[in-house]
């Protein structure tokens, strides 16, 4: 439950990541305006190439887990989150399907999911999220935002069922959104996961096979055809 629980939590965080300093923060009374604005940036862009360090802290141990990876997004509907280290591992999801690969003595072997409904479900969100539909964020999601050094957009699931997995998340942006850095995922019972993105590429070349389903392509070749992206 735990595994699927950080699965759907870094889906549904998708692009944007987090500063360390709130002290500056102040809420605002009316979020719509600047909602509206990170919706336009959003719209335009072709595809996003991320690079990250996730970092899981657990209360029953004092130093935190830690994997890395990349993340590709290529609207309307197709997201690749691949963990690099310590283990491989791929999910890859559009509208219609979701599948996860694992690496084991150096080969791949596609899984069976275990939640596949709601995983479709986290899937769409994240597609209409990235082509700046974020009105169907108010629909699922209680969304605050407080300004200052940076922009911090907090979503409280409306769900139950997802409540009862994620508590809020903590979206952190530049405040001219020109680039995402660090997401803070809580759980109800204390725990929580940091995403830290160290690189961002959007408008990048998408390889074919990238978000293949049977045989996706390999990580090192996407890392290759990225670096024409802005």
């Amino acid at each position: 439950m735990k595994h699927w629980r950080m699965i759907i939590g870094l889906l549904l965080t998708g692009l944007l990541r987090a500063a360390a300093g709130d002290a500056d923060l102040q809420p605002v009374a009316n979020p719509r305006p600047l909602l509206d604005e990170l919706q336009r940036k959003m719209k335009s862009l072709t595809s996003v190439y991320f690079e990250f360090t996730q970092e899981r802290q657990l209360k029953l141990f004092a130093e935190p887990l830690k994997s890395e990876g990349v993340m590709l997004i290529e609207p309307p509907d197709q997201i690749r989150w691949e963990t690099t280290a310590p283990y491989q591992s791929i999910l890859l999801g559009n509208r219609k399907s979701v599948a996860q690969f694992e690496r084991t003595d150096g080969e791949w072997h596609k899984l069976k999911l275990g939640f596949p409904q709601l995983l479709k479900r986290v899937m769409e969100q994240m597609s209409l999220m990235h082509q700046g539909k974020l009105d169907s964020l108010t629909n699922d999601f209680t969304v605050s935002v407080a300004t200052g050094s940076v922009v911090v957009v907090t979503l409280v699931p409306k769900d139950d069922k997802v409540l009862s997995l994620l508590a809020s998340l903590e979206i952190r942006m530049p405040p001219d959104f020109s680039a995402t850095q660090e997401v803070v995922m809580n759980e109800p019972g204390g725990d929580r996961t940091r995403i830290i993105f160290h690189r961002e590429k959007r408008d990048v070349k998408i390889l074919p096979g990238a978000f293949d389903q049977t045989k996706p392509v390999e990580v090192a070749a996407i890392k290759a055809a990225v670096g024409d992206g802005k």
